[in-house]
């Protein structure tokens, strides 16, 4: 009778144990990808991903509630990279960004949540969001080999930690939760993509009364393009249609002075579209404004009537 007795006893201990063990948490998560980047935009970029957290109870159980703590490392902000290169970005715990994701192993704050037992059934499901916004004023994080480049950060095994507190009244804190018991790994990505902008400032040769000797006058393009990114700007031929002959047009009459426009202070160079002897500008965008000279002469002719002359040009940046 007493061995009987020592053998239920042993029973009873592994089924508590058994029901013991089935109070667990799983956690999956998606990537968060913020699709193409300008940086010369320089504006922030904002995306989001998701977790999703499904809890199992034993069918007889004496705690029916867990606290979840999402626990996701690195050092805040966070960064993306390819190579040596790095773009800024975190990730947060709501919309509006202004509580950063973080790990209860450096001090950080993690994702709460609470679950309940369902009334039918052993397993409960919910899905929480999470953020990312990547780092508004960024203009020199640049491309490699003169193409979009995708920078990215894993959060492999060691990064994420998956931690929980089954309870029956008071939910344990985060802080208290220390022991991982899984993770939840995932990836933030981004493709960086070339783009340039693209402004000018006139070429104005003033008031002659005769041509007898040339003029000569500066403008400028602003080219602002991604960091890497190599361009070509080009000029057209204005009211002429021609490169090689641009000229001025009088507003309301049909005088005509002829102009040409250049790449260099020696007017050796015509700047046009890379047709009938001209030549473009090339360039390797650094991520802030180049400034690039334009060279502008009125050679020595006869003077048409009087009045004023002007020509429409137009500069087109390729990258």
């Amino acid at each position: 009778m007493k061995y009987l007795v020592r053998a239920l006893l042993l029973c009873l201990l592994l089924l508590a144990g058994g029901r013991l063990h089935a109070e667990t948490c799983t956690a999956t998560a998606s990537s968060v990808n913020f699709g193409n980047v300008s940086p010369i935009a320089g504006t922030a970029v904002a995306a989001s991903g998701t977790v999703s957290i499904t809890c199992t109870w034993s069918t007889v159980t004496l705690t029916p509630s867990v606290q979840v703590c999402l626990n996701v490392g690195a050092t805040s902000p966070r960064l993306m990279s390819n190579g040596t290169n790095t773009l800024q970005y975190d990730l947060y715990q709501d919309a509006a960004h202004s509580l950063v994701w973080g790990s209860v192993y450096n001090g950080t704050t993690p994702i709460g949540v609470q679950l309940n037992k369902p009334a039918t059934g052993t397993s409960a499901t919910t899905t929480v969001s999470y953020y990312g916004l990547i780092a508004a004023n960024q203009p020199t994080v640049p491309t490699v080999n003169n193409s979009s480049t995708v920078y990215s950060q894993g959060f492999g095994g060691n990064q994420t930690s998956l931690n929980y507190g089954f309870y029956v009244l008071i939910a344990p804190t985060c802080a208290s939760l220390t022991t991982s018991n899984g993770t939840f790994p995932f990836t933030s990505s981004a493709t960086v993509v070339n783009n340039c902008l693209i402004s000018a400032t006139n070429v104005a040769f003033g008031t002659a009364g005769v041509l007898r000797s040339s003029l000569a006058a500066t403008g400028s393009i602003s080219a602002r393009c991604t960091n890497g990114d190599a361009f070509r700007i080009a000029l057209n031929g204005g009211v002429s249609g021609n490169v090689a002959a641009r000229t001025l047009q009088q507003q309301g009459g049909t005088g005509v002075v002829s102009y040409q426009l250049y790449t260099d202070s020696a007017h050796s160079i015509p700047w046009g579209d890379g047709t009938a002897g001209t030549s473009t500008v090339t360039g390797t965008g650094s991520g802030n404004a180049q400034a690039i000279s334009v060279y502008g002469q009125v050679p020595a002719q006869a003077t048409p009537a009087p009045g004023s002359y002007s020509d429409t040009i137009t500069a087109t940046i390729v990258f």
